[in-house]
């Protein structure tokens, strides 16, 4: 549990990959938005998944 480092809602939190921000830990809701917004940078050459469920 924390904060969410976009809408500062405090729950359960995801790791994001974004462009601009670098990694930062956000809520699913402001992770969904991200991905739709096409926000994230891509995991070219690393192991394993950047998906927190997947893991």
């Amino acid at each position: 549990m924390g904060i969410c480092e976009l809408c500062g809602k405090e729950g359960s939190r995801m790791e994001a990959d974004h462009k601009e921000l670098g990694r930062i830990m956000v809520c699913q809701e402001c992770w969904s938005t991200l991905y739709e917004k096409n926000s994230m940078a891509a995991d070219i050459g690393s192991s394993g998944s950047s998906c927190a469920f997947c893991k």
